[in-house]
């Protein structure tokens, strides 16, 4: 009788002692939990910091590097210009004039692309109904001009109707800027070729900017988009990052496809929108 009372009075004991465990060991691995968390935070944190300081870095030097190069060739030419000799004569300094000229242009512009960038998320667009088709045909219109001297044929036969929701002088900024990355990638070359075009593709349009330049090495071409990141000796880097933010803001997307010795197709889609009897910009 005495025993059967001992047993009962344990197994209250024993279940309160196994929910004690419990607890304890609960409490242990929720407290280890919460550690591990704390570090893998401050370990990711450390890491996102230690990446946007070297993102910084680079971004620095290469506009410390792209500003230098114009500054020293004006000191440069400046400097020529104390010679009296070179004062004298009205051919040397009209050439010593123009590259300092020219390199202020220069300078001017990558400043300009700068603060384009730096105001990218306060970027305002004036949307409005615009034709894609006209917008194309007097782009192509416009670079025959230019791109004749240079040996570059323009085909803009692939150009159909196409009206979007658009910024037209945002989306204009980004077509030239393709166009000229297109144009520079070609110079020199033999049966250059810039081909412009714009088709309906279910509920979006397609504008392709394509070239049969050199192409770009698979190993550069999943950065291009990203700021201060450059295929070209020169420039800031921020051409192709200004145009993804410019088409993202339109509700649209940028692609890229490039083959080594072939060329580079660069493909804008944005939103169709249907026309209506007001009038549309072009």
């Amino acid at each position: 009788m005495h025993f059967a009372l001992l047993q009962q009075s344990a197994a209250p004991n024993t279940q309160l002692l196994f929910i004690v465990n419990v607890v304890v060991v609960v409490s242990v691995v929720v407290f280890a939990t919460g550690v591990v968390v704390a570090l893998l935070r401050r370990t990711i944190r450390r890491r996102v910091e230690e990446e946007k300081l070297a993102a910084m870095g680079t971004a620095t030097a290469r506009i410390l590097h792209q500003v230098k190069n114009p500054l020293q060739t004006i000191v440069l030419h400046a400097d020529l210009l104390m010679d009296d000799g070179i004062v004298g004569d009205p051919v040397s300094r009209r050439e010593v004039s123009e590259a300092i000229v020219g390199e202020s242009q220069r300078l001017v512009a990558m400043l300009n692309e700068l603060s384009v960038y730096a105001s990218g998320s306060r970027r305002a667009l004036a949307r409005e109904p615009l034709r894609l088709h006209d917008m194309l045909r007097h782009l192509a219109r416009q670079e025959e001009r230019e791109a004749e001297e240079k040996g570059i044929r323009v085909d803009a036969s692939g150009v159909s109707e196409a009206t979007i929701l658009g910024d037209a002088y945002y989306l204009q900024q980004a077509l030239d800027n393709l166009v000229r990355n297109a144009c520079e990638a070609m110079a020199g070359r033999e049966g250059a070729m810039l081909m412009l075009g714009v088709e309906r593709v279910g509920t979006v349009a397609a504008v392709r900017v394509a070239d049969n330049g050199p192409g770009i090495p698979p190993d550069k071409l999943e950065g291009i988009f990203q700021p201060f990141v450059s295929t070209k000796g020169k420039g800031m880097g921020l051409g192709l990052s200004i145009c993804r933010e410019i088409v993202e803001a339109h509700g649209g997307k940028i692609e890229v496809q490039s083959e080594p010795g072939v060329g580079t197709t660069f493909t804008i889609l944005l939103p169709l929108y249907e026309e209506t009897p007001a009038a549309v910009r072009g």
